[in-house]
C-alpha cells in the first residue's frame, strides 16, 4: 500500500519552522528502525551496568523498535530544549542538578512537542499520526538525537551540541510521515578526558560508557532504600544528581551565580513537611526522587560535609520507618558524633 501524504521536503521546512515556536532549540530526523550504536546498549545492560533500574532491561526490545510505540512509524522526529545550566545551589552550599531548577521538564517538553505536531499538522492540512516521547516513554532517545544530527555523544554518555553544550533536554515525536533523515555529526570530544578524570566516583569504566552503580546521580535520584557505605562519603553537597561532567566539558560555557531559584538547604530539607514539598516542588523534576529521597540525600550530605547545623533535625528523622532515611540519618549522627 503506497503512502499518500504532504511532499517530505515540505513537512520537513514546516516543522523546522515551526519548532523553535514551540520552544526548541534544536530539531532533527531520523529513520524510525533500530538506531545506530543500539548493540552498545544491548551489552551495557548484559554486564549489569544499569544497576537497580530494572525497567531499562524490561524495555529494550521497544527502544529499538519505534513500532512497538507507534503501529507503522516512519520516522522519529528528535528535538532538544535548553536548560537554565546556572547552578542551582542552597545558602548551605549544597548543590542540585541544574536541570532541576525550572517546572518538571516532562510536562513542559510534552506540551512543547503537542503544540508543534498540531501546528504541523493545521499547515499541512493532512492528518498525519503521531506520538511524543519525553524521557519516561522507552525510547533510545540520546541515540536517536545523534542519528538526527542533534549533537554527539560525549564520552560522558551526554548529548553534545557544539553551540549549544550539554545543557540539553531531548523529546521525541513518532510519526508515520516520511521525513528527509538527517546525517548525524562528527564526535568532537578529540582526546580530551576531562569528565572522566573529574568523576568523583570513577564512574566511566570507558569513554561513554557509565557504571550507573557507581553514579551519584544514580544514587540520588534513581535509587529508592539506604545508600551504601561506600559511596555516602562521596555524595558530599550533592542532594539530588551530579553535573560535574558537564560542568568541567570544554563544550559548556562556565555560568556563575545562580538560577532564579534557590535550593533549600539541608536542614530545610530535613525539617520539610508533606504540604510544604507538594506546594513547593510537587510540580518539578525533584518528584523523581521524592520528599524522602531528598530528605534521605540530605541527611547523607550533612554526614559527608560535616554539617553539625543539621544535628537537631537529623535525630529527629532518625526513627522514621523510612529505611532509606534512618539509614542516612544514623549515620550522619555517627560521623557527625565523631568530629564533635
Amino acid at each position: 500500500m503506497s503512502f499518500s501524504g504532504p511532499d517530505r521536503l515540505e513537512a520537513a521546512r514546516v516543522l523546522r519552522e515551526e519548532s523553535p515556536r514551540a520552544g526548541f532549540a534544536r530539531i532533527g530526523f531520523a529513520r524510525a528502525q533500530e538506531p545506530a550504536r543500539f548493540d552498545r546498549f544491548r551489552d551495557w545492560l548484559a554486564e549489569g551496568r544499569h544497576a537497580g533500574m530494572r525497567y531499562l532491561a524490561r524495555t529494550a526490545a521497544v527502544r529499538r523498535r519505534p513500532e512497538e510505540l507507534l503501529p507503522g512509524a516512519r520516522s522519529v522526529i528528535c528535538l532538544a530544549a535548553v536548560h537554565d545550566a546556572r547552578p542551582f545551589v542552597a545558602a548551605d552550599g549544597s548543590r542540585l542538578a541544574r536541570y532541576a531548577a525550572g517546572p518538571d521538564y516532562h510536562g513542559t517538553l510534552r506540551q512543547g512537542a503537542m503544540r508543534l505536531a498540531q501546528a504541523a499538522k493545521e499547515r499541512l492540512g493532512f492528518p498525519f499520526r503521531f506520538r511524543v516521547c519525553v524521557d519516561s516513554t522507552p525510547v533510545a532517545e540520546r541515540a536517536f538525537a545523534a542519528a538526527a544530527g542533534i549533537g554527539w555523544i560525549g564520552k560522558n554518555g551526554c548529548v553534545i551540541d557544539r553551540e549549544l553544550g550539554s545543557y540539553l533536554l531531548l523529546a521525541e515525536i513518532l510519526t508515520d510521515l516520511e521525513l528527509p533523515a538527517d546525517e548525524p555529526v562528527a564526535e568532537l570530544c578529540g582526546d580530551c578526558t576531562r569528565c572522566l578524570d573529574a568523576c568523583p566516583t570513577s564512574a566511566f569504566v570507558e569513554p561513554g560508557v557509565l557504571d550507573a552503580s557507581r553514579c551519584l546521580a544514580y544514587w540520588t535520584i534513581e535509587h529508592r532504600g539506604p545508600v551504601p557505605d561506600s559511596i555516602k562519603p562521596r555524595i558530599e553537597g550533592r542532594v539530588f544528581g551530579c553535573d560535574i561532567c558537564q560542568e568541567v566539558c570544554p563544550w559548556n560555557k562556565p555560568l556563575t551565580g545562580i538560577g532564579n531559584r534557590m535550593a533549600p538547604t539541608r536542614a530545610q530539607w530535613l525539617a520539610m513537611s508533606r504540604g510544604e514539598w507538594k506546594r513547593e516542588w510537587g510540580a518539578t523534576a525533584l518528584n523523581r526522587a521524592g520528599r524522602r529521597g531528598m530528605q534521605r540525600n540530605a541527611a547523607v550530605s550533612a554526614g559527608a560535609t560535616g554539617d553539625s547545623s543539621c544535628a537537631a533535625s537529623l535525630t529527629a528523622v532518625a526513627g522514621t520507618s523510612d529505611r532509606g532515611l534512618a539509614d542516612g540519618a544514623g549515620w550522619a549522627l555517627e560521623v557527625l558524633g565523631s568530629k564533635s
